[in-house]
């Protein structure tokens, strides 16, 4: 097998991650939506005023963090392609940001006030953000 076997290889293989993280985010964008414009809103209006205020917060927190996710893949795929350079890409607007909000060491709240649902949906794009910020510090080393 030469190098440029290889190297094809290694340019699938980056493809395929890509798409499936690209896809897993999607995923998980539609699937937030879903529950916060739906059983989200009607669980919301039954909280205690503690459990409301985590609930507005971590929802905040999601949001943040799927929509950081979203932006950084945007900026590869533009890269993959050819839409922007390398040099481009290592500008500041094309990394992760908000890294305080989306990767807080303590959430706004006693989780368990929140329901099963939305738990699930921070615990999911907590760790998709934790990978992405993991490529994000070997792009910049890069």
């Amino acid at each position: 097998m030469g190098f440029g076997d290889d190297e094809g290889t290694k340019v699938r293989s980056e493809t395929i991650f890509f798409t499936r993280t690209y896809d897993e985010t999607l995923d998980l964008v539609k699937e937030a939506r879903s529950y916060l414009d739906g059983p989200g809103q009607a669980v919301a209006r039954t909280m205690s005023a503690e459990a409301s205020f985590g609930y507005a917060a971590e929802t905040l927190r999601l949001t943040t963090r799927l929509t950081e996710s979203m932006s950084w893949l945007l900026f590869q795929r533009a890269l993959q392609e050819g839409e922007i350079t390398l040099e481009e890409s290592q500008e500041d607007e094309c990394h992760l940001q908000h890294m305080d909000v989306c990767l807080a060491d303590e959430p706004s709240c006693d989780l368990n006030l929140l329901p099963e649902e939305l738990r699930s949906l921070l615990d999911r794009s907590e760790r998709l953000y934790q990978r992405l910020v993991r490529l994000d510090e070997q792009g910049k080393l890069a």
